[in-house]
């Protein structure tokens, strides 16, 4: 074909390649015979790095190489005959158009284009386009190199669009970011750095700050120190200080900061940015004062204030409400007090009723509870407290204030007469079960003797001795709701009789309850015939949710009701009784009080 004659005339006119330096290849073989060049030309088209395509004047393919073939994935075959313009995309064909007019018009270029290849792909290639001429000037078609920069494009569009990605961070950043030399002057600034600092843009920002350390910093120290911890580390976090802004005015802001540096270590410039703190600190400064405010108030009040968790551990305790338990320090009563319903509530159970009152109102004010104070002492005591939730209503714990109104509720002497009236009435309805069931006569007075010697030889104190003595008189006042029929049965008692027998304590209390007593004499009867195991009744109470005083009654009630003989029963002996105590202390009865007990008839001859 008359092109591939053309073909090995721009060869022999043109270096090959990119023609940078190569030798001509007519001069180089010029001596030889034409068969031979011809020959060489060949193979110098077909092992070309760069592709080579020749096209008519009607830009249709008379020739590629192989390589041209190669990078379009193509086979020359299937190239001879086509058009450029198949292998181009829609966008760019009026770009070619104008090219190929240039062309005609015997003109010559270099340009990059994008070609399609076979599998749709896109191959970018650098092309020298020359124009074939007749004699006569007239167009005969192009010839052209097309070396492949594929790689080369991916990677100038892979860094435009990481460019592109970083500039909108940098432009669009709610923290300041910024560059700056070594001696202390702005290379960039974005907008959000121009706003915290109150410049109309980066430009005049940049042109008017030419000394960072003087013009910005409120503290040259920190400057000073900045730099120095720059310089040791290459970077900085988190470093905090106040700066001027444009109208003088201060902020506080946080630097994280990183020195850029070239491949020999010297600094080329800082880079990082600037975070506006200044509400977080003025809130810090006004939560510092507020604390200091209310430590104040906290430390000083007359009132006991506390914070609570949800299963009774206190968080915090202030001096008063500490002495008013009776406690050394808030530090002794936050770590002594693990267990607030059994430990300070003479009830626990009015520990439920606070906290289902909290549950349904969120709060309670003046809500009157009976305390014990750390000896043991018993206290009036009035709570206002209200629950602290998280966003999502969860109770995190609670905080109140309390009161000590024990000589409100028990003056003088309205103690001194209401004293009178209980003991009056106690020995009355002490004698009403005596009367309903003879053969315990004598029986609760025992009780009580041996309680309140047990009770002082713990060397507890005197309102809770007082209160056991009382409870230990009247303890089987629920047996008058019992029939008398079953109290005085001289024969054993069935299942059933006794479950009869098991409703007294149940009944004392309900007796009891409302009598306004100023000791818990009602919650003592109640709980006087539950054992540490669990095995007893009416509630199957175990350990410390048993009453002290209801554990010391029931060593009392077991030993006086052995020693005594019943209708059905002669009495067993003190020998007996001290073995059921001994045998069963820790198990079933208060380990601390079976010993006293013990003791108490052993080595101290007690004898009722």
């Amino acid at each position: 074909m008359k092109h591939r004659g053309m073909v090995e005339n721009h060869l022999k006119e043109k270096p090959t390649g990119s023609g940078s330096g190569q030798p001509d290849a007519g001069s180089a073989y010029g001596a030889k015979a034409p068969g031979d060049n011809e020959e060489r030309y060949r193979l110098i088209v077909n092992t070309a790095d760069e592709g080579i395509w020749v096209l008519d004047e009607q830009y249709l393919t008379t020739f590629v190489n192989r390589r041209m073939a190669d990078m379009l994935g193509y086979s020359r075959d299937e190239m001879d005959g086509k058009s450029l313009g198949s292998f181009l995309f829609e966008e760019d064909l009026p770009d070619y158009e104008a090219k190929v007019k240039r062309r005609r018009d015997g003109i010559a270029e270099r340009y990059e284009r994008k070609l399609r290849r076979k599998d749709g792909g896109t191959l970018w290639v650098l092309v020298s386009a020359t124009p074939i001429m007749d004699k006569e000037k007239q167009f005969q078609g192009s010839f052209a190199m097309y070396t492949d920069i594929t790689e080369r494009k991916q990677a100038e569009n892979a860094l435009l669009q990481s460019e592109a990605k970083y500039r909108s961070i940098f432009e669009n950043a709610v923290e300041g970011m910024f560059q700056s030399t070594p001696e202390g002057r702005l290379i960039s600034a974005n907008p959000a750095m121009v706003r915290i600092f109150g410049y109309a843009s980066p430009e005049e920002m940049i042109s008017m700050v030419t000394n960072i350390g003087h013009q910005l910093y409120v503290n040259t120290d920190d400057r000073r120190a900045f730099m120095q911890l720059l310089e040791h580390h290459g970077i900085t976090g988190g470093f905090e200080s106040q700066f001027y802004r444009k109208d003088g005015s201060v902020l506080w802001g946080s630097l994280n900061v990183r020195a850029v540096k070239d491949p020999e270590g010297t600094i080329l410039y800082y880079e990082g940015t600037l975070m506006d703190i200044t509400a977080r600190k003025n809130a810090e400064e006004e939560l510092k004062k507020s604390e200091e405010k209310y430590r104040n108030i906290f430390e000083n009040a007359v009132e006991g204030i506390f914070q609570v968790t949800a299963d009774g551990r206190y968080m915090s305790v202030n001096p008063a409400l500490a002495r008013i338990h009776g406690y050394s320090s808030p530090e002794e009563m936050v770590n002594s007090v693990t267990d607030i319903a059994h430990q300070l509530y003479v009830d626990p159970s009015r520990r439920d009723e606070l906290m289902r009152l909290m549950k349904e109102k969120g709060f309670v004010k003046g809500f009157e509870i009976m305390m014990r104070r750390k000896d043991g002492g018993l206290q009036w005591v009035s709570m206002s407290s209200h629950a602290i939730q998280d966003v999502n209503g969860t109770v995190l714990y609670h905080e109140g204030t309390l009161e000590d109104i024990t000589s409100r509720k028990l003056g003088d002497e309205e103690l001194k007469q209401l004293r009178k009236t209980i003991g009056g009435t106690i020995k009355v309805l002490s004698s009403v079960v005596e009367t309903r069931d003879p053969a315990i006569s004598g029986h609760q007075a025992m009780v009580s003797r041996l309680a309140t010697e047990l009770s002082q030889a713990m060397e507890l104190p005197q309102d809770m001795i007082k209160s056991i003595g009382i409870a230990g008189l009247i303890h089987d006042i629920g047996k008058v709701s019992i029939p008398v029929e079953i109290l005085s049965k001289p024969s054993g008692l069935t299942g059933m009789e006794y479950n009869f027998i098991k409703l007294h304590p149940q009944s004392g209390y309900d007796i009891l309850k409302e009598a306004e007593l100023p000791y818990p004499v009602a919650e003592i009867i109640l709980q006087h015939h539950e054992r540490l195991d669990g095995s007893g009744y009416p509630k199957g109470l175990k350990g410390n949710e048993i009453l002290r005083e209801a554990r010391i009654l029931a060593v009392a009630d077991v030993v006086a009701a052995m020693v005594s003989p019943r209708t059905h029963r002669p009495g067993y002996g003190i020998g007996a009784a001290l073995d059921e105590i001994e045998k069963n202390k820790g198990l079933l009865y208060d380990f601390e009080v079976a010993d006293v007990c013990l003791r108490l008839f052993k080595d101290k001859g007690f004898r009722f």
